[in-house]
C-alpha cells in the first residue's frame, strides 16, 4: 500500500544528499510498495536529473532506479484531475498545475505527499498530509 507519495524534489534531496535526504531514504527503504511517484512528475524529474548528474548516463540511470525499482509509478486519472482541480480552487495562491496533480495523486493514495517546496506547503494538512523536508542549504 502506498504511503507516501515523493515529489520531485524529494528524489533530488535523495539523490543529492541534501537536508531530507536521510528522511527520504527511511521512505524508500520500505520498498516501491510504499514509495509513489506520479506518473506527472516523470517529466520534471527526468529533467531535473539531467541538470544535477554528472553526465547522460548518470542521469538516465539514477532515473531508472527511481522510477523502476526504488518507487511506484502511480497512474493519473480522471480522479486525480478532479482532485488537482479541488485544490487549485481552494488554495491561494494558486498551486502550479504540476504539483497539484502530485499532491492530488497523494490525495487519492490517502498518502503523505513529500516535498520541500514551500508553495506546497500552503496545502492544509486536512486536504493533503505532508512532510515538508528542509530547504537546501
Amino acid at each position: 500500500m502506498i504511503t507516501h507519495v515523493l515529489d520531485t524534489s524529494a528524489i533530488l534531496a535523495h539523490y543529492l544528499n541534501e537536508p531530507g535526504a536521510d528522511d527520504v531514504n527511511a521512505i524508500l527503504a520500505q520498498g516501491p510498495d510504499v514509495a509513489g511517484i506520479s506518473l506527472i512528475a516523470l517529466v520534471e524529474l527526468r529533467g531535473r536529473l539531467a541538470e544535477v548528474a554528472a553526465n547522460p548516463q548518470e542521469a538516465e540511470r539514477a532515473f531508472k532506479l527511481y522510477t523502476d525499482t526504488l518507487t511506484t509509478v502511480l497512474p493519473f486519472s480522471r480522479e486525480i484531475a478532479d482532485a488537482a482541480m479541488d485544490l487549485r480552487a481552494a488554495i491561494r495562491p494558486r498551486l502550479p498545475l504540476v504539483d497539484a496533480l502530485i499532491a492530488a495523486s497523494a490525495k487519492k493514495h490517502s498518502a503523505v505527499l513529500v516535498h520541500r517546496d514551500p508553495h506546497m506547503a500552503t496545502i492544509p494538512a486536512s486536504l493533503v498530509s505532508q512532510l515538508m523536508l528542509p530547504p537546501k542549504k
